[in-house]
């Protein structure tokens, strides 16, 4: 009867496992950040961020960051109108 009990345990955790990977196996990547740092200034502990945020922070890179500007909020730069000849 010993037997038969592990029997029915490896086979009911058999099947659990593989009722978890129908239910919600996928497979795994990484959650990058929708706003990443693409560029630091060492000297004055500023970053700034892919959409052109400028955050600076007073006590170094590990304090709190404050926005500061952003380098495109100036808007496009309008194209120059043709001469007429």
């Amino acid at each position: 009867m010993h037997k038969a009990k592990a029997f029915f345990f490896v086979c009911a955790g058999l099947f659990l496992l593989a009722l978890a990977y129908h239910l919600g196996a996928r497979s795994a990547g990484a959650q990058a950040p929708g706003n990443p740092v693409v560029g630091a200034f060492s000297t004055t502990s500023a970053v700034v961020t892919a959409n052109g945020d400028v955050y600076y922070s007073k006590t170094g890179f590990t304090g709190p960051y404050q926005l500061v500007a952003n380098v495109f909020a100036g808007g496009a730069t309008p194209a120059p109108e043709k001469v007429k000849q």
